[in-house]
């Protein structure tokens, strides 16, 4: 199954550390907690991260100077505009702006049930490649882009995510060399 996910069909959520607000662009069904949770969300003041036990997160800088995160005992981590980067989710974790405010992507998951892969293609060449992820989603950060999946043709607008379900061994997707494009590939596959 393949659905397209506009923009404003996420849905804007309080941070669990009331510190700000998310746009859940898609998340498992079933509980009140949940196994995966893919967001964007707008950073406008320095602060701790939420709390999510036993997941683990994964977040890039989509717009913005960059972020500093301070991640438990670790050296600091620097990410500027496409940097992707990877943390335990009861990690203790206090952010820094570098000059003003930023959008982020970000994946939870719980590593338990699933594994994942989680990669930005900013590319102007002609890409394709082949998945057998139970999910995939194919998050556009900028301008039109021309999605190919298995033959059918998606037009994603700037924010918008194609949402990817598995019904076959594998998912042959191509991204068009007509435009520019700048895309987040998230791939969660059960274990």
């Amino acid at each position: 199954m393949i659905e397209l996910i506009r923009a404003d069909q996420y849905t804007k959520m309080l941070w669990k550390n009331g510190a700000g607000f998310t746009l859940e662009i898609a998340r498992s069904q079933g509980d009140a907690d949940f196994d995966w949770r893919i967001s964007m969300a707008d950073v406008t003041t320095s602060g701790p991260f939420s709390l999510f036990p036993n997941k683990q997160r994964i977040i890039s800088v989509l717009d913005g100077k960059g972020l500093v995160l301070h991640v438990d005992d670790l050296p600091a981590k620097t990410l500027n505009q496409g940097d992707i980067f990877a943390f335990h989710g009861e990690s203790q974790v206090q952010s820094e702006l570098v000059d003003g405010a930023i959008r982020d992507l970000n994946l939870i998951y719980d590593p338990a049930k699933f594994h994942a892969r989680f990669q930005w293609l900013n590319d102007a060449a002609d890409q394709a490649f082949i998945s057998s992820a139970d999910l995939i989603f194919i998050f556009n950060q900028s301008g039109e882009t021309q999605v190919s999946v298995k033959g059918d043709l998606f037009q994603l607008a700037a924010y918008e995510t194609l949402k990817i379900e598995k019904n076959t061994s594998v998912t042959s997707i191509n991204f068009s060399k007509k435009q520019r494009q700048s895309c987040y590939v998230i791939e969660l596959i059960q274990r």
